[in-house]
């Protein structure tokens, strides 16, 4: 589900449960935590690139707890 973005707000993340998920670990199946996460944002103030490497870096450092 996507958030609707008000003014003042530029961006909004949501975070979702982490629910064990079948995924393709070095090209064979396998089941893992997954976690999904939206990213709502006003394109008139944000670039989609730029919530594109917020979104990777939150990958990053959620899968690498011990950066925080």
């Amino acid at each position: 589900m996507f958030g609707v973005v008000y003014p003042p707000q530029v961006a909004l993340v949501g975070l979702g449960r982490i629910v064990e998920r079948p995924v393709a670990v070095n090209g064979l199946p396998g089941v893992r935590p997954v976690l999904t996460t939206t990213l709502s944002a006003d394109h008139r103030a944000a670039d989609g690139a730029t919530g594109a490497r917020l979104l990777t870096a939150l990958d990053r450092l959620l899968q690498h707890p011990e950066e925080l």
